[in-house]
């Protein structure tokens, strides 16, 4: 179950690239991801009273949910989607890959949740060198104008700022029901991002086309609601560094999508980097001690027939 969600948020979240590039035709960034996630808010709601899921919260809880949220929210969602005005969807993918590394520094030596294991920052650095082999002709084709600069600056630190936030959630709030943490942290996030939006942005630039009002739908019931939902639920099984991987395998997907949808080619270059990523989150995921266990069993049953047929030439010489 928990490799099959992790696919399921790859693919989704793999879409979400192109549907916020849509969306940010229509709304203003900080606009745009308000109206998303307040329909993601009101869909968890539903799905809350549907079901029964308990609104109580423990009041040790909300400091963690609020800081969070903001962290997620504003600074993750908020400037990726400000930051992708100046950026094509893969150089944005390119730097909103140091996600995992953020994660990794933050969890280990800043929260010290997590072990330092060497394996873990080897595999997320080969990682983040496949997404630069895979974007790398759109890399290059950027010129870094002023405004280039800024928006690559968001996407980094909108990249800090939701690392720090998922290993929060995993330290702080794995014990909160993972459908209610996205609710409260979402509603705080829409709070955050509307004030925002009508503080900052020019709300005459709205036009809500059709297909502008299908991406933002998209990206608040699956990319958000259902998507959150799940992502908090594995967080809850596996370690921040491992669900923070997904940021890896998300642009690939967005690759194929292209492919698929628009017959764009995919370079010799982007499959050496597909496979780098690949060794990377394998590399990341290894485990030194399961892997000699593996190991010792094997050799126990390679052991196994050479001595039974040893005890066999045994008996019969006696």
């Amino acid at each position: 179950m928990q490799v099959i969600i992790f696919l399921f948020l790859c693919m989704v979240w793999g879409t979400t690239w192109a549907a916020i590039k849509i969306s940010l035709g229509g709304l203003p960034p900080f606009l745009g991801s308000g109206l998303r996630f307040t329909i993601a808010s009101f869909l968890l709601l539903g799905f809350m009273l549907l079901k029964g899921v308990s609104f109580r919260l423990n009041k040790k809880h909300l400091k963690y949910i609020f800081f969070s949220a903001f962290l997620m929210y504003v600074m993750d969602y908020g400037l990726i989607y400000w930051g992708e005005q100046f950026l094509s969807a893969g150089v944005t993918s390119i730097f909103f890959a140091t996600f995992p590394i953020f994660t990794g520094i933050w969890a280990t030596f800043l929260f010290r949740s997590e072990k330092f294991q060497w394996n873990k920052f080897a595999g997320l650095l080969l990682g983040f060198t496949g997404i630069l082999l895979v974007f790398y002709d759109q890399l290059l084709q950027t010129r870094f104008s002023q405004s280039v600069i800024y928006g690559t600056a968001a996407i980094v630190l909108g990249a800090a700022g939701g690392g720090m936030a998922v290993v929060i959630v995993k330290k702080y709030l794995s014990e909160v029901n993972h459908v209610s943490l996205s609710f409260y942290q979402m509603i705080h996030g829409v709070f955050f991002l509307l004030i925002f939006g009508f503080l900052f942005e020019n709300t005459g630039s709205v036009h809500l086309t059709a297909q502008v009002w299908l991406a933002v739908i998209y990206l608040g019931g699956v990319g958000s609601a259902l998507a959150f939902a799940l992502y908090y639920w594995l967080l809850q099984k596996v370690s921040a560094i491992t669900v923070s991987l997904i940021i890896y395998i998300t642009p690939l997907v967005a690759l194929v999508v292209d492919y698929f949808l628009f017959g764009e080619v995919v370079h010799p270059r982007a499959v050496v980097g597909m496979i780098i990523i690949f060794s990377g989150v394998a590399l990341t995921e290894f485990d030194r001690r399961r892997f000699f266990a593996l190991q010792q069993k094997f050799l126990i049953l390679r052991a196994k027939p050479g001595r039974q047929n040893f005890d066999r030439t045994n008996s019969g010489s006696r």
